[in-house]
């Protein structure tokens, strides 16, 4: 059931995602006018691309690590296994990716467009790696990096406060923007020390390898989900230029401020929902019911924010120059409801209720629907961000349809 530990990990990782999600938010306005729609375009583009690389090297350890941690919480030199396996994938598939990515930038040209800004993408992969989000879901310890990230993302937006004055700060706004996850990082390796320090060691490669191989599925899945959320953005640019990319972000953003807090609901539920699903599924499914409540209150409640206020939030937050983000927020409006709802019948029950192949198949299918939509529509002429935004409405609906289906069955097996 909800108990008051929920309740405060709720609160902990809301508060960690308004660290995120919203404190970036509340400086749109200004670094929006400071740079301009094409550097913004690039501002936002090379986030979003450090974003999604930081999820491709993290290797759904996000899933599968939590998981883990979650179950053998009591055995501390289990825990250290799993810490120093997931940093030795994670920070070798940063370095391999960093050299793929500085190829590809010697042969692109760099006068213009997204291109420009690509030597950063693995350094904000890289910074936001460092913190193990995933041992803190796992030990139900979200207050040990909810504080952290919110005065590390703090710091940076007052730093783009006071230095960013133009688009010549294009690649200053960048930096300052993705330094502010090194605080969170400092305060994990104090916190791994204290509690792991006495029984870390080094990997074994066969012990490395085995990782790889039991968390691949995971992994898999877990970047197709990107694909249709963290990626948006980068496709945008890629296909649409900077411009394009500028005005979908800025509604992306604002989709994420409510996301933020569905996301916060659904993780701290997870832990407590993965022990239920193996010692009481019918009780698991009462806690997946109860959450699904509130998630689906925010989703409403956001929905009807995009629905009827887009024009007004753009204009007075973002000025007339981003006018077209308010056309990408009323598509969307219909995606918080999907999404509250619909993580609870997939991350929730299908994830943890033994129907893993299906949750990947599902996600795979999903994104090839976003991807296919959203190529098609561009290709036939409609612009890249309206695209996109429609996209992932399809993909979101196929989701919630299809998850919410097995949670029906499922509850129906266990009255």
């Amino acid at each position: 059931m909800i108990d008051k530990k929920i309740i405060k990990n709720i609160a902990y990782i809301g508060l960690t995602n308004v660290a995120n999600i919203l404190i970036p938010l509340l400086i749109l306005p200004f670094i929006t006018r400071a740079l301009g729609p094409a550097q913004f375009g690039q501002y936002a583009w090379a986030i979003s691309s450090g974003t999604l690389l930081s999820v491709i090297c993290d290797f759904g350890f996000n899933w599968s690590a939590a998981r883990e941690v979650a179950v053998h919480k009591a055995d501390p030199a289990r825990v250290a296994k799993i810490i120093t396996e997931a940093y030795a994938i994670r920070m070798s598939l940063v370095g391999l990716c960093s050299a793929a990515i500085f190829a590809v930038w010697c042969w692109l040209p760099h006068e213009a467009g997204v291109g420009v800004v690509l030597p950063f993408v693995p350094f904000i992969a890289f910074l936001n790696l460092l913190t193990p989000a995933w041992l803190f879901q796992g030990l139900e310890q979200f207050r040990v990096i909810a504080i952290s990230s919110t005065l590390g993302r703090l710091c940076g937006v007052i730093a783009i406060f006071i230095l960013v004055k133009g688009p010549e700060d294009t690649n200053l706004a960048i930096t300052l923007s993705a330094v502010g996850a090194l605080l969170p990082a400092i305060v994990s390796f104090l916190f791994i020390n204290r509690h792991f320090g006495s029984v870390l060691s080094v990997p074994a490669i066969d012990a490395i390898f085995r990782r790889i191989k039991e968390a691949w599925r995971i992994f898999a899945a877990d970047f197709v989900i990107q694909i249709y959320t963290v990626a948006q953005t980068f496709i945008v640019g890629l296909f649409g230029g900077p411009v394009a990319a500028a005005q979908f972000n800025i509604a992306d953003r604002c989709l994420g401020a409510g996301k933020g807090f569905l996301a916060a609901i659904i993780q701290a539920a997870m832990p407590r929902v993965a022990n239920l699903a193996s010692s009481n599924p019918a009780a698991g499914l009462r806690l997946i019911r109860q959450v699904m409540v509130l998630t689906g209150g925010v989703g409403i409640m956001g929905g009807l924010i995009m629905m009827l206020g887009a024009d007004q939030l753009v204009l007075l937050a973002f000025g007339p120059d981003f006018l077209e983000s308010a056309r990408v927020l009323r598509i969307l409006a219909p995606v918080p409801l999907l999404v509250g709802i619909g993580t609870c019948f997939s991350s929730l029950y299908m994830f943890n209720y033994g129907e893993n192949g299906l949750w990947a198949m599902m996600l795979k299918t999903a994104a090839f629907i976003n991807f296919g939509i959203m190529l098609i529509l561009h290709f036939l002429g409609t612009e890249m961000h309206i695209a996109a935004a429609i996209a992932i409405l399809s993909a979101e609906s196929f989701v919630f349809l299809i998850s919410g289906y097995r949670f029906f069955l499922a509850h129906r097996k266990l009255r």
